[in-house]
């Protein structure tokens, strides 16, 4: 028995191994929804919005994705294409114009003047293979809550695939210079749990099933009906 659940667990640490480790998603096996912007702040205070406005993108699948190709643009001509980033499942990516240092930031992604949030009616749009829309914010206030307050949705829903600003309520967390937000976190954004990938399920069962196995009495069944411990 010890030697069977012995190989049973090497063959299922093995599956999990191969499954980590290979390719991430990526852009073109993304729907609308599988992306979402969680918080963006567009008018900061203590240094110019040039330097320092940022958006957040969450990562809602239950696997790491390769954002390269990721295409970034409002409704004008603002646009940039990601060149290299991977989100883990569940994680938050931080896309700014500066390096954000001058906020405390820790920026995942720079892209400078490419793109600008205005104070006033703007979009966020995350378009991916055949310019799909995988996630649209679109509003009519960037600082509806006050200079330096960035918006932190309130809630993501399953299959949120566009929101404007009365989805978003005011961040509190400080930040540097007296600006509020939580870049790289959930903040004050109430969200579902993050699918399991299939390998850690696999994982965790084969665990739970070794356990339950190692806890149990085993008997052998004898011709006579009676029973023996083994």
């Amino acid at each position: 028995m010890q030697t069977a659940i012995t190989l049973i667990l090497a063959a299922t640490c093995t599956l999990v191994l191969s499954t980590a480790s290979a390719a991430s998603l990526t852009v073109a096996d993304l729907s609308p929804g599988d992306l979402a912007i969680t918080e963006f702040l567009a008018n900061p205070v203590g240094i110019a919005d040039s330097d320092a406005e940022y958006f957040e993108i969450l990562n809602r699948r239950g696997t790491a994705v390769d954002l390269s190709g990721l295409v970034v643009r409002d409704d004008g001509s603002n646009s940039f294409t990601v060149t290299a980033l991977t989100l883990d499942a569940g994680a938050f990516g931080v896309f700014s114009n500066g390096d954000g240092s001058a906020l405390g930031l820790s920026v995942d992604y720079a892209y400078g003047s490419a793109m600008s949030l205005t104070n006033a009616a703007d979009e966020i749009v995350l378009a991916g293979a055949g310019d799909l829309e995988l996630f649209r914010l679109a509003y009519s206030d960037g600082d509806v809550y006050g200079a330096g307050v960035a918006n932190e949705l309130t809630t993501l829903t399953p299959g949120l695939s566009a929101a404007a600003e009365v989805d978003y309520r005011a961040a509190t967390a400080p930040l540097l210079l007296g600006n509020l937000g939580s870049p790289g976190a959930a903040g004050g954004t109430s969200l579902p749990a993050v699918p399991l990938p299939a390998a850690a399920w696999l994982l965790g069962s084969a665990l739970a099933w070794l356990a339950a196995m190692r806890r149990r009495p085993h008997y052998e069944l004898m011709a006579a009906g009676r029973s023996r411990r083994i």
